[in-house]
């Protein structure tokens, strides 16, 4: 097990340094390690929908090539269309010989790069810099949805056919099947491990995470409680800063890295396991945001190495506590990308399907296909990630399956707002909702999982 974190005052540093500096420099040996081989084409979710090469992973490479040396503007209208009609799903880092660090690169591009059009600018300025980094800002927001799921709007919107024409109404008339009732108040800031305590683990409770799927980070709690975890959850944390990073919002994603840095290192835990996909694969490349401070960077490179999904760390301690209930359900598992082709976890989240007694997990074809949320792509681009929903709901009902389970909430509330959309009754859950629910935990469950647990 790691050593808790080192002490460092991150939080004198940063209010005697002000705000990290952008990091706003490409590095050009990164990028060059492409070799334009072609075989990340197939695996490239933008260039099967455009079959444009300037949509593919190795296009894009070459442009920025041709932008570092002056020879296209950052503000090409050509250049920034390219660039910010990627995915950013990583899935040509797995693919790749050579190791390119493909969603890096398009980070550090990005970030030198103007927004697109109008639509890019609300998204940032209204959601990653005017709603994320606030916490009574987001407060409000989800005391206004959780309102709107009370006052049985998104029916109503489904009924009148209104979400066609109202800006986000496909995600207030379907939104996903967890948690929508009343919030629970906020979570306990330490929860006790059960038996012998085996680690001191801090866990992100997010920013829309915790507005949204507060019961996924009670039950991810439960489990690690279950496994001999005593778990730190700080009431100072907020956003991690992925989705303003993926964006190319350098400044604001440096900043929320610092203040997770400074929340989780007073907090001395060993390890902080995070339940969203593109929150820990942005935080374990917490050394690369931070990388032009010569203070934060070492410590975000320390802190990097302890950050851990919640599957993989669960994983890690096995044997896992035996759950108190089975589930006779065929299920079916999503791969977040930024959980598979970021931090290269694939069967960890499986053996927790496994140690539920009566799962039959059975595989969807392209499980490692981009469902088109990537983080705010959805919002931003909507034509062009409807399409990858569209193969995404193909494949989950020529599964089979029963249930879909997916690591991350932005695959879960776009797959569910996409299979409800096509009429299909199948409920889509985080993976740690699953594994609380079989250890106990009593928080309201979509009623067809409810009806076939055992014990």
């Amino acid at each position: 097990m790691d050593r808790p974190l080192a002490t460092l005052d991150f939080q004198h540093h940063v209010q005697q340094a002000g705000v990290p500096d952008a990091v706003t420099d490409i590095d050009m040996a990164k990028v060059r390690a492409c070799i334009h081989c072609g075989l990340c084409l197939p695996k490239c979710p933008t260039f099967r929908i455009l079959r444009h090469e300037g949509d593919s992973p190795r296009g894009r490479v070459w442009q920025i090539k041709e932008a570092n040396l002056g020879l296209v503007g950052f503000d090409d209208p050509r250049f920034q269309t390219h660039i910010y009609q990627c995915f950013n799903c990583r899935a040509c880092e797995t693919a790749c010989p050579s190791g390119v660090q493909f969603g890096a690169i398009m980070e550090m591009a990005r970030a030198h790069t103007p927004p697109q059009n109008r639509r890019d600018r609300l998204v940032r300025a209204l959601l990653l810099n005017g709603l994320l980094p606030h916490r009574g800002r987001l407060v409000a927001a989800g005391v206004a949805f959780r309102t709107m799921q009370a006052l049985r709007i998104p029916a109503v919107l489904r009924r009148t056919g209104l979400w066609r024409v109202l800006p986000l109404g496909k995600f207030a008339a379907f939104p996903p099947p967890v948690d929508r009732g009343p919030l629970r108040g906020a979570l306990p800031e330490v929860m006790p491990a059960q038996g012998t305590r085996r680690a001191r683990v801090g866990l992100l409770s997010g920013c829309i995470q915790d507005q949204l799927f507060r019961s996924t980070n009670r039950r991810t709690a439960l489990a690690l409680a279950a496994n001999g975890c005593e778990v730190v959850i700080p009431r100072e944390q907020l956003c991690c800063g992925a989705l303003a990073s993926h964006a190319g919002e350098a400044a604001t994603a440096a900043r929320l890295a610092a203040q997770t840095l400074d929340v989780f290192q007073r907090a001395g835990v060993e390890a902080v396991v995070v339940n969203a996909a593109g929150c820990g694969s942005n935080m374990k490349e917490y050394d690369l945001q931070l990388r032009s401070d010569p203070t934060l960077r070492p410590a975000g490179e320390a802190f990097s190495r302890t950050v851990r999904d919640a599957s993989e760390f669960l994983a890690s301690l096995a044997p896992l506590r035996a759950p108190r209930r089975g589930l006779r359900l065929r299920v079916a598992y999503q791969d977040p990308c930024h959980l598979l082709h970021g931090q290269r976890i694939s069967q960890q989240p499986r053996q927790m399907l496994a140690a539920i007694p009566g799962v039959q997990l059975v595989e969807m074809k392209e499980a490692d296909w981009c469902c088109g949320s990537a983080g705010v792509y959805n919002l931003t681009h909507p034509e062009i990630a409807e399409a990858a929903l569209a193969w995404k709901v193909t494949n989950i009902v020529e599964s089979g399956a029963e249930l879909v389970v997916s690591a991350n909430p932005g695959c879960i509330m776009q797959i569910a707002m996409g299979l409800q959309r096509a009429g299909h009754d199948i409920p889509v859950v985080h993976v740690m909702d699953l594994l609380g629910w079989a250890y106990g935990d009593e928080g309201a469950a979509p009623r067809l999982i409810e009806a076939r647990f055992t014990g």
